[in-house]
């Protein structure tokens, strides 16, 4: 059964045709579920993007967008864009939080592919704005240009590229080896043996809006092999939680929880120990009106839910 996981947020994603319902697998898979993309042709929802970062050094910090995302026809190539407009800023403390956000290219399997050149993006209008020699300024295009690829490969791959095709037994915990980043020092990072734990669930409600039961429940925890939160010295874990349509992969709510003990004392004598928690959570609305005109900035509400998951 683990030959058929794939480790979330991986860019190597099995192939799998686009489909309009989940399947059960027949006599070689029994009991399993295999989850399907298949987005509508014309697919737009509205998204609540919220950030709560708490670390031992400088408290907390919450931040909170909303923004509109679509994913277009099928063009003359076969691919279609994911594309996000309309942002509105809620309480944006955190730079990353405006900073535009690009266009990604998704194949017809639902695959990760780049995004569009940024000619005509806020960010290309900056650094064209600045007194840069030519050099400088297609080196730092190309900087800014792969942070934000990499930033619209992991929300999609989070959402749906590490999960079509995948076919899991729902209820049943699933272990595979993995890799975990694990700080190593205040800017130093070392690659240690993880295990990831994956438990589908299905016939959950898909939100309070939509009570109904018919979407899944992914949930994944990543950590080192042997360590919990409760094992001394340093350590990391990442957890997902992912609902979503198994029909389609539309997803209506996920979840990302982020936990590091690093010794910033790395090099060496008495450790000096730091947590930091970070909680990253997207909410879906589907079927309604997504406009919210223009860039707009709102007065704080109330800060995001403080729950860990």
């Amino acid at each position: 059964m683990a030959s058929l996981l794939r480790p979330w947020l991986i860019a190597a994603v099995l192939s799998a045709g686009a489909s309009g319902c989940a399947t059960l697998g027949g006599a070689g898979g029994k009991g399993l579920v295999t989850l399907h993309y298949g987005w509508p042709e014309q697919a737009s929802m509205r998204v609540t993007h919220t950030l709560d970062v708490r670390t031992d050094w400088s408290g907390r910090t919450t931040a909170q967008r909303r923004f509109t995302m679509t994913l277009g026809p099928v063009d003359d190539e076969g691919q279609r864009r994911l594309s996000f407009h309309d942002v509105e800023l809620i309480e944006s403390p955190v730079p990353t939080f405006v900073e535009p956000l690009a266009t990604g290219i998704i194949d017809a399997q639902g695959d990760f592919q780049g995004i569009d050149p940024l000619e005509d993006s806020p960010a290309q209008a900056f650094l064209d704005a600045l007194p840069l020699s030519p050099r400088k300024k297609a080196q730092m295009t190309r900087g800014i240009a792969a942070g934000l690829e990499q930033d619209v490969r992991d929300k999609w791959n989070q959402w749906v590229g590490s999960w079509h095709g995948a076919r899991l037994k729902p209820g049943k915990l699933e272990v595979i080896a993995s890799t975990i980043n694990v700080g190593a020092g205040r800017k130093k990072v070392k690659e240690v043996p993880a295990e990831e734990r994956q438990q589908l669930d299905v016939g959950v409600p898909c939100s309070d809006a939509d009570p109904e039961p018919r979407c899944a429940r992914l949930h994944v925890v990543r950590e080192p092999v042997g360590q919990t939160d409760e094992t001394e010295g340093t350590y990391a874990r990442v957890e997902l939680e992912l609902v979503t349509d198994p029909a389609t992969l539309l997803p209506h709510s996920s979840r990302i929880i982020r936990m590091d003990r690093v010794d910033w004392n790395g090099q060496g004598g008495e450790p000096d120990f730091h947590e930091s928690v970070h909680v990253e959570q997207h909410t879906f609305i589907h079927g309604m009106d997504t406009t919210a005109g223009p860039m707009a900035r709102v007065l704080p509400r109330q800060p995001m839910p403080t729950s860990l998951k």
